[in-house]
This record gives C-alpha cells, structure tokens and sequence, in this order.
C-alpha cells in the first residue's frame, strides 16, 4: 500500500483516501442494518477485504483466494445460523470482488486468471441468497444479472490487458527506434572524426614514406589536427552519453541558424583533405530551422564530407550550398569533383542519413554528377508531424 502511494500524485492520493473511507463508512452502515453482531461484523470484513486486496501494487493468488473463501464461507455462515441480513446481501463487498476480478483478468496468466475468476464469481453469484426475505425468482433474476454483470467485467478486464499489451509494444517500438536513432549517431560522430584523423596520418606516412618529411612546423600542423579530431570525437561520444543519461536532453540547435550548423560542419572538415567551400542562399543562412531539421541537416553535411575522404579518389574540392527549393523546402546539396569508388555507393551511412531525413518529413539522393558526385536533401521549414 505505501508503494502504491508513492507513484501517485498528491490528488491521486486525496482521490484513493476518500473512496477507501466512502466504502468503508458503507461497510459499517450495512453492519449496523443487521440484526445480530455476527452478521453485521461479517459484513464489514467482507467488505473491508477486497478493499484491502485492490490497495496493493499486485494482487496475490492468496489474496483472491482469501477474499472470495471469506465471502463463501460468511454466505454459508449466514444460510446455517438462520442470521440473514433484512435488507442487504453487502454492496460494497459485491463492488469490491467485481473490482478484484477486473485486477485478476488483467494481471494474472490466463490459466490462473481462469482459476481465480471462477472463484471468485462463485462468491458474487452466491450473494442473494443471503437476503432473507426475498422470493425464488427474485433471487434467481438477481443472480442472472450478477453473472452477466461478472461476464461484462470479465471482457472489461480482457480489454485492459490487450491495451496495457498494446502500450507495452509501443514503448518497445520506441525504444527500439530510439536505439536506431543513437546507431546512427554513432555512426556519424564516429566515422567523421575517425576518418579525419586516419586521413591525416596517411598524409604524414605519405610524405614519410616519399622521403620528403614534412617540415616540424608542418608535422605539428597535422599532428594538432589529429589531436583536434581525436578531442572532437571523444566530446561527440561524452555528448551522446549525456543524451543517454538525460530523460529530457535539451536541445542546444534550438538557438542556431542554419548558416551555423552548416559552418560548423565545414569546419571540422580535415585540412588535409579536399577544399570545402560554402554557398549558402543569404535568406537561409541565418534561418532558424527545427531542431529535428537542423540536426539532420547537419549530419548530412558531416556524413556527406566524411564520404569525400573515404570514397571520393582524386578530389579536390567540395562545395555544400544551400538554396530554395521547390514547395517550400530547404534544398542542401554537397558536391565534390572526385571519382565515387564503388563501395561509396552504399553503405549504413547513406541509408541512416534517409532514415533520419525521412523522420523530419524530407528526401534524400545521392549520385554521380557532371563533376563528381551529389548528395541532395530537400528538408522542410517547419519539421515533419510524422512519428
């Protein structure tokens, strides 16, 4: 009971406290319509037990089998003694059990909610025949219309567990596409800054290995921008693992244009690799897109690039532009002048960026042109209400 407390609201509390009292002050007002202390302490304690039962995080199979054996034995208790109640068979200890069963449909296996059910709809069925005077028909009109009543919260209950399956699924969708969603990051972080660094070590083996070393002030140049992309990737892996730990991770993009994001992108391209140039429209550079959109854009500048360094043979330079684009979309292309190697052609890199442009509702293309290859997205202005 104080666990169950704890995971709810002070309203949810107040809420739970008064209908406990209400059904309990009920109780004992029926208690007091008896006519001998027996029968009415009886009925306080039938009713006081489902009541009992409902308040706990789970209900036990003792429990249920407790409560509707208390109910059974105290209706025979009343048919042998001859002590019957005037005018009540016990409301709240019938609301009760119904409640009970609706817990025991919902959460227990279905062989053991079958178990369970039985029992206690035996308790509730058998619950007219404590009326005293109350004639044959009557009571077996009442006790048809407690069973369908039973079947009712019976199919009550089957309807919860399918919806708390059902909600149960989508959390696991979410999380697994949540999952996806960080692969791809990692991908990205990862692959971007590595690649950086292996292109700049092969630059200085390079010369090495051709006899001209490179001059100290040009080594310490490269060695830096090694050590730049290695501090990078570890800030992009210390940033993905806040975002894991964060339930509610803040999103810096929401201050930024997309003339930054782009910027920013470019400029940790390798200074050993191709020249990366901007040409950015002057009404988007300073456009302050979604977030969703802005990061996606981003990583499509930085997955677009770390593709010219591995696949791009003989490039020179690379241009990322931003322009108007039909519908009104943002269209952001990325274009170098090197030859594609095949294996550049696919990979997770292209079909996480389409995910992840797809997710913010735009497109994504990538192949050869006149003077290398392009990668082309169409991004919304205003992010995508899609899922």
């Amino acid at each position: 009971m104080p666990a169950l407390f704890d995971r709810r609201s002070l309203p949810q509390r107040i809420a739970i406290l008064f209908f406990v009292v209400a059904a309990m002050a009920l109780a004992v007002g029926e208690g007091f319509s008896a006519e001998t202390v027996p029968t009415g302490v009886g009925l306080v304690l039938c009713a006081a037990l489902p009541v009992i039962a409902l308040l706990t995080d789970s209900v036990r199979l003792a429990a249920v089998l407790a409560v509707g054996g208390a109910s059974v034995a105290f209706t025979a208790y009343v048919l042998l003694a001859h002590a019957r109640p005037d005018n009540t068979f016990g409301v709240v200890e019938l609301a009760g059990l119904l409640c009970v069963v609706v817990r025991v449909v919902v959460q227990y296996r279905p062989l053991r909610a079958a178990g369970a059910t039985a029992a206690l709809g035996l308790a509730v069925l058998l619950l007219p025949l404590r009326i005293e005077e109350l004639e044959n028909e009557y009571r077996g009109a009442m006790m048809a219309l407690l069973a369908l009543g039973t079947a009712f919260l019976v199919l009550l209950g089957l309807y919860l567990r399918l919806h708390d399956r059902r909600r149960a699924d989508g959390f696991e969708l979410a999380r697994q596409a949540q999952r996806l969603a960080y692969a791809r990051d990692l991908h990205d972080f990862v692959a971007h800054h590595v690649t950086g660094m292996v292109t700049q070590t092969k630059a200085v083996r390079y010369l090495t290995a051709a006899g001209t070393p490179p001059e100290p002030a040009d080594l310490d140049t490269m060695l830096a921008g090694i050590e730049r992309a290695g501090s990078q990737a570890l800030t992009s892996m210390r940033s993905m693992v806040t975002t894991l730990r964060d339930d509610n991770p803040v999103h810096d993009q929401d201050k930024r244009t997309l003339g930054e994001v782009v910027t920013a992108a470019v400029d940790g391209f390798s200074p050993t690799g191709p020249a990366a140039t901007t040409a950015l429209d002057p009404a988007l550079a300073g456009a302050r897109l979604p977030a969703l959109v802005l990061d996606a854009a981003q990583h499509v500048v930085q997955e677009s690039l770390t593709n010219v360094l591995r696949h791009a043979d003989g490039a020179t330079e690379v241009e990322v532009a931003a322009r108007p684009g039909s519908d009104g979309l943002v269209e952001l292309t990325i274009t170098d002048d090197g030859t594609p190697a095949e294996q550049g052609t696919e990979g997770h890199g292209l079909v996480g960026l389409t995910e992840r442009v797809s997710a913010v509702g735009g497109t994504l293309a990538a192949g050869p042109v006149a003077r290398g290859w392009q990668v082309t997205a169409l991004l919304p202005v205003k992010g995508s209400s899609a899922p």
